[in-house]
């Protein structure tokens, strides 16, 4: 994959979406390059005039199974960006819960990740209404209460992705204990995000800042 300039990609962003660069980082809770910064399949640098340039990390097609372990024990870990591959499955062992492949690639905060899975699984009791079982609504709401109880990491958990095709990321990786299939295990890259800082709203949206 080319770099590619990031500031022609900023402008086009600002001139066909928002009124202007304020508004622009208003939604982004940054500047353009941070929030790129903060993503997991993207690669930055500055070229020899001192632009800033990226590049999207592309697959490996040869990538084995892994399986990546995450503790949470602070409401911070949560802000964790987590590139999830469609193949991928996200669990949470203790609650004995998971949050299936999908058909596409999904990227947000971890925290979204989970936020999002309770509010389907609320939003499936709402919407099937008096056609479910009651017993069955009562487990799926309480596990949909559990999840956003999660959120609050009154104590630590881990959250396990189990991914076929190896591609899934999480940004920063550190401390992320990674097993492929042969049983080799890696504790976690150190390294981080080089400084940036990221800024959350109490929703889990990532912003840059």
């Amino acid at each position: 994959m080319e770099w590619l300039p990031l500031e022609p990609i900023r402008a086009m962003v600002t001139r066909d979406m928002y009124e202007d660069d304020d508004e622009f980082e208003d939604a982004i809770g940054g500047s353009f390059e941070v929030f790129m910064a903060a993503m997991p399949h993207v690669e930055l640098r500055t070229n020899e005039h001192g632009a800033a340039e990226f590049k999207v990390i592309q697959p490996d097609p040869l990538a084995g199974a892994v399986t990546m372990r995450m503790r949470v024990s602070q409401r911070e870990d949560l802000w964790r960006v987590l590139f999830k591959s469609p193949g991928a499955v996200l669990r949470i062992p203790h609650m004995e819960f998971e949050i299936g492949a999908s058909a596409k690639r999904q990227i947000d905060s971890v925290y979204n990740h989970i936020a999002a899975a309770a509010f389907e699984l609320a939003s499936h009791v709402r919407s099937l209404g008096g056609q479910l079982d009651a017993g069955d609504a009562e487990k799926i709401g309480e596990t949909a209460a559990d999840l956003y109880e999660l959120l609050d990491v009154a104590e630590p958990f881990e959250v396990i992705v189990d991914d076929p095709m190896g591609t899934s990321l999480f940004k920063p990786s550190d401390g992320i204990i990674v097993e492929n299939a042969d049983g080799d295990v890696d504790g976690g890259l150190e390294d981080g995000l080089d400084g940036l800082e990221i800024d959350e709203d109490d929703d889990g949206a990532v912003d840059a800042d």
